[in-house]
């Protein structure tokens, strides 16, 4: 989701447009440091190791290890693509990730079906977690295959939420979050409060086949896949981790160039997202240092524990800085020019906030802030 940190602890460049990059080095993002996933926060090009093979163009594919196959979905928004995996089998192709459920995303799906899935049939579709990003076209490609879906049983709880008309929170819930939270104006966050904005990034509710636990083995081809749950940015979110083959499929939860959102709002049943992401980095990093990453966004890349360490030292850096910020009690909306470079509006202002909350409610939860709720029913957090 985002974040464009400023806080003096955090300095960041602002990234450029992306142009074909050489295998060897980062790719950076587009506009202006905001995008639909993270802050713009490269490891040192000493640190990680990239694959020294070309991103394909959207649609096609193009082999990164012995029956796994890298295949590019564009997205309409500043993040411009999703890396999806199609796994070989004895028969045929088992889909990690989907991409949104617009039309640019299905015209690249016709040329995938057309050149590679003509000959290698689909058998199944995973889904690490719920962003409509790696759900959004499951429904779609579902039908057109006719093959089950996989998710963990989170994720499918959030997807009938969001998409299967199973309770959906409430409007009236969203807003006295964000009005508790320093929020006085909700004209631009009452459209991301709404299920009906998520559905329209997806081509509606999959059939859920197989619910994948933490731990489960996924036999797919020559390849044993371990399911993690990993949570902190999505609840439910699955890495796939094939120690024999040295591999992970690690979603959202570790990315070569970003800081992926960690947010917390009126949605959450994790009331410590930020705790759950450190726990579940620290999770990841027991696997070896040589593991070939396969992140959703950006390029495949070697050195697993340096990234990890460099997002934990990230977040440690933005801790100190929010702790120092809150000698003045401060609600989350007053955070937000300290940790944001401009003014946040609609999608942005609500994943800002979001992930303002999430590093105050770690420390509150902690100790080390004090929640403090005026007559008016305001919190504000206080070293």
């Amino acid at each position: 989701m985002i974040r464009d940190s400023s806080l003096p602890t955090n300095p960041m460049s602002q990234p450029q447009s992306p142009d074909a990059m050489p295998a060897a080095a980062p790719e950076k993002m587009a506009g202006d440091g905001v995008t639909a996933e993270g802050e713009a926060y490269p490891s040192s090009p000493q640190r990680l190791r990239y694959v020294d093979i070309a991103a394909p163009a959207p649609g096609k594919t193009v082999q990164v290890s012995p029956g796994v196959w890298w295949c590019r979905i564009p997205l309409p928004i500043d993040l411009n693509h999703i890396n999806v995996w199609l796994l070989e089998t004895h028969d045929g192709l088992v889909l990690a990730d989907t991409g949104l459920g617009v039309d640019v995303c299905k015209e690249a799906w016709e040329v995938v079906a057309a050149e590679v899935l003509a000959q290698h049939p689909l058998r199944a579709i995973f889904v690490t977690h719920i962003h409509p990003d790696h759900i959004g076209l499951a429904a779609w490609l579902q039908e057109q295959h006719n093959v089950p879906v996989w998710m963990s049983q989170r994720t499918f709880e959030q997807a009938q939420a969001m998409l299967g008309g199973k309770d959906p929170p409430a409007a009236a819930e969203g807003e006295s979050f964000f009005r508790t939270h320093g929020v006085d104006d909700l004209t631009s966050l009452r459209p991301m409060m709404s299920p009906r904005r998520f559905a329209a990034m997806t081509s509606g509710m999959p059939q859920v086949q197989r619910l994948v636990a933490d731990n489960e083995t996924l036999q797919v081809g020559a390849h044993a896949w371990t399911a993690l749950e990993t949570n902190g940015h999505a609840e439910g979110h699955l890495c796939l981790s094939d120690v024999a083959g040295g591999l992970l499929i690690s979603g959202d939860q570790v990315l070569p160039t970003i800081s992926p959102n960690i947010g917390f709002t009126f949605r959450n049943q994790d009331k410590n997202p930020l705790l759950s992401y450190l726990t579940s980095l620290q999770r990841l990093r027991a696997l070896a240092e040589d593991t070939l990453v396969l992140p959703s966004h950006g390029l495949p890349f070697r050195g697993l524990r340096h990234r990890i360490d460099d997002l934990r030292r990230h977040h440690e850096e933005q801790l100190e800085a929010v702790v120092q910020a809150c000698a003045v009690p401060k609600t989350a909306v007053e955070m937000l020019p300290l940790m944001y470079r401009r003014m946040l509006k609609g999608v942005h202002l609500f994943l800002g906030l979001a992930e303002a909350l999430a590093h105050l409610e770690y420390l509150a939860n902690a100790g080390r802030l004090r929640r403090i709720t005026d007559g008016g029913g305001v919190m504000r957090y206080a070293a």
